[in-house]
C-alpha cells in the first residue's frame, strides 16, 4: 500500500525510529487531541515504549504532542482491536467491519461529532482493505 506522507510526518517517523529502534508502518496526527498515532509492527510495543515509558516520554517532549502507539496486524480483527481496545466483538464482512461496544463506552469510541471514529476509519483505509466501519 502506497502512503503519501508529508514532510512533518516523515520527520516524526524519523524521530520515533531513531529513539525507539522500531520501524513505523504509518503515522497520522489526530488534531482534536494533538495526538500522533504511530502504527508499528506487531510485538514491538514494549521496545517502542521503553522502560517506564522513557522512550515515549522523550518523543512526546520533542514533538510537544501526545503519542499513541498502535500495533499493526495483518489480521484485521486484531488490528481493529488494537485501534479500539473497548471493542467487545468484531465482525469482518468483506470490506466492512462491525464493532460492538458497551453502551457506556460508545461515545468515547465515536468521539465528539464522530471525529475519533472518522479518524479510525482513515487509519483502516490507509492500512487495510476495509472501507466501512460500523460501531454498535
Amino acid at each position: 500500500m502506497n502512503l503519501l506522507l508529508d514532510t512533518e510526518s516523515i520527520r516524526m517517523i524519523n524521530l520515533f525510529e531513531t529513539i525507539t529502534g522500531v520501524s513505523v508502518k504509518d503515522c497520522l496526527v489526530f488534531e482534536p487531541t494533538n495526538t500522533v498515532y504511530f502504527i508499528i509492527e506487531e510485538g514491538k510495543t514494549p521496545m517502542a515504549v521503553g522502560r517506564n515509558g522513557f522512550k515515549v516520554k522523550k518523543i512526546q517532549s520533542y514533538l510537544d504532542r501526545n503519542i499513541k502507539i498502535v500495533e499493526y496486524s495483518q489480521d484485521v480483527k486484531k488490528f481493529v482491536k488494537n485501534l479500539i481496545p473497548e471493542a467487545k466483538e468484531i465482525v469482518v464482512e468483506g470490506e466492512k467491519v462491525i464493532v460492538s461496544v458497551d453502551k457506556v463506552l460508545r461515545s468515547r469510541v465515536i468521539g465528539r461529532e464522530g471525529r475519533r471514529l472518522n479518524f479510525i476509519k482513515q487509519i483502516l483505509k490507509r492500512n487495510t482493505n476495509i472501507k466501512e466501519l460500523v460501531v454498535k
